[in-house]
């Protein structure tokens, strides 16, 4: 079953969700909690939807150093409860299988097979190129961090849609990303 290779999937002692747990403590009462768990993320399936505060999130602070003075000397983890986790991961499967299908070739992320450094890889050796060449061209940066901090939920939805994700797909994706909350 999907759900249990997917617990098994997960570090047992990474940081533990909102609710103090982590996948170590499911994996030691499995049988206990098994019926619970598969059928929270099927009720999840049928709906669409989370019930209230199973997808909270925490935002911690851990120390870069042992002195810290400034926000820079501090890395920021998200404490995500495990059910979200399963639920996500479940999700990312799936979706990993049409990736292909919906991103162009010419896209250097996200593709089984491709780093984020191929991107830079080939924009040296285009630079390179037009160099030798001495011919003239026009290159722009995209600040990646700024740019998801602006992203419309919507025009997601509405991609998504238009590539053919059928609305099930879609109400389980608006369920993870719209009806969150994080709290520090």
């Amino acid at each position: 079953m999907e759900v249990i290779s997917v617990v098994w999937s997960c570090d047992s002692f990474n940081s533990p969700g909102p609710d103090d747990f982590n996948f170590g403590f499911i994996k030691f009462d499995w049988e206990f909690l098994k019926v619970d768990i598969i059928s929270a993320v099927n009720k999840f399936a049928i709906k669409g939807s989370w019930p209230k505060g199973s997808n909270d999130s925490f935002i911690c602070l851990l120390p870069k150093v042992d002195n810290p003075q400034q926000l820079g000397d501090f890395r920021p983890i998200s404490l995500v409860g495990c059910l979200y986790k399963i639920v996500s991961k479940l999700l990312s499967i799936k979706l990993k299988k049409v990736l292909s299908k919906v991103i162009d070739l010419r896209q250097s992320t996200f593709l089984e097979g491709s780093e984020l450094l191929d991107s830079v890889l080939v924009t040296n050796e285009v630079l390179d190129e037009i160099r030798k060449k001495k011919k003239s061209c026009v290159f722009f940066k995209v600040d990646y961090e700024k740019a998801y901090d602006s992203v419309s939920w919507e025009f997601i939805f509405y991609m998504l849609g238009r590539l053919g994700f059928c609305d099930k797909w879609i109400r389980w994706i608006k369920a993870c990303l719209e009806f969150s909350s994080v709290s520090c």
